[in-house]
């Protein structure tokens, strides 16, 4: 085999092997950030909403990641359903004021 064929071979293991190792560390990357994008969020909701508590930033301190993802899709749950009672709410509203646009012109209509 001729030096050039085992040069050009040489380079090419290398780099099917770096990008293979790039793809591995870009998703381990992703997945960290992912991750301590999640803790941010639950310790973020502790502050906002339950007042800061040390002993429950301390619980969120010692949750698996797992169960970290767990409390994120909870509370993304709840904020779904949060914007869909909020909707709804606009919606009765509405039906509310023309019921009683309604009833104030059959009421009208006798008079």
């Amino acid at each position: 085999m001729k030096t050039s064929t085992k040069l050009l071979l040489g380079v090419s293991v290398t780099a099917v092997v770096g990008t293979a190792l790039a793809v591995v560390v870009s998703d381990k990357v992703i997945k960290t950030i992912k991750e301590t994008q999640n803790r941010y969020k639950v310790k973020k909701f502790v502050n906002d909403k339950l007042d800061g508590s040390e002993k429950l930033l301390n619980i969120v301190d010692d949750l698996s990641d797992s169960e970290i993802e767990s409390v994120v899709g909870i509370l993304s749950k709840v904020k779904d359903s949060r914007n869909k009672i909020s909707v709804t709410g606009k919606n009765v509203r509405e039906v509310t004021e023309d019921v009683k646009k309604h009833l104030v012109d059959f009421v009208e209509s006798f008079a």
